[in-house]
């Protein structure tokens, strides 16, 4: 699943780029929404989405972490929740979607 020619996974860690992105821009686009109904604050939403991102980046660069950082990055999807209201939902499925990707993927068997 989602193999490049290195040996390292692709589509896990694009997900989770992608739902870190969600994640910190919801906040800063819908600052007043978020503040009335009482989502936190962006920074919040700024940091978890970055970190998000990071696991991302860091599953691509050592795929031999991606199970750690699989499982991290569907934390901080859960957490983000409380800071950006989950990205409007979008970021908090992308990011548990991400994290399972994560979790799933093994190395290409050696041939």
């Amino acid at each position: 699943m989602g193999y490049s020619p290195r040996g390292r996974p692709i589509l896990g860690p694009l997900v989770l780029i992608g739902a870190g992105a969600v994640i910190a821009y919801v906040p800063l686009r819908f600052e007043g929404l978020l503040s009335i109904i009482g989502g936190g604050s962006p920074v919040v939403g700024f940091l978890v989405g970055g970190a998000l991102a990071c696991c991302g980046v860091g599953v691509h660069v050592a795929p031999s972490f991606s199970t750690e950082l699989g499982v991290v990055a569907m934390a901080l999807s859960v957490l983000s929740i409380f800071g950006a209201l989950g990205g409007l939902v979008v970021g908090l499925v992308l990011g548990l979607l991400g994290g399972n990707i994560c979790i799933a993927w093994r190395p290409a068997p050696e041939e």
